[in-house]
């Protein structure tokens, strides 16, 4: 009987074993799982961070690159506005010399007194005119004539 005894006393410490380590090994791999996911959560969360201070980064970079070019824009801009306003305050030059724009007026000049002589003298008959008829044109009668 105390053989039977121990026997039953190591079946009900197997069971009472199995179960307490069951419950133990249970709530170790829970906090064992729950440790695993806040180390992931902690892991993506400064993957996160570092994509966002990246962003940050790019964005103060392409910020910065914006500025530079408006300034040489407004730069730009300024100094056309000057060269504008230097030609407006200059005497424009002109396009022929002094010598040229005299000539061109007396040609001119000239020009017109000769168009009113040719119509002046478009009103009388050309200085070849002859009273008589001659050449191919003549009849005989005033060919004998």
């Amino acid at each position: 009987m105390s053989a039977l005894i121990g026997i039953l006393l190591v079946l009900a410490g197997a069971i009472v074993g199995f179960f307490i380590a069951r419950y133990w090994l249970k709530e170790h791999s829970d906090e064992a799982r729950l440790n695993q996911e806040v180390q992931q959560s902690r892991e993506q969360l400064a993957n996160y961070q570092q994509e966002v201070a990246e962003h940050f980064a790019t964005a103060s970079a392409l910020v910065e690159q914006l500025e530079e070019t408006q300034d040489k824009l407004k730069a730009y801009l300024q100094h056309s506005s000057d060269l504008l306003q230097q030609e407006q305050a200059q005497p424009s030059l002109p396009f022929f010399a002094e010598d040229t724009m005299r000539q061109l007026r007396m040609a001119s000049q000239l020009q017109k007194d000769s168009t009113a002589k040719e119509k002046e003298t478009a009103q009388e008959p050309p200085r070849d005119y002859s009273d008589k008829k001659s050449g191919l044109f003549s009849s005989s009668d005033e060919k004998a004539s």
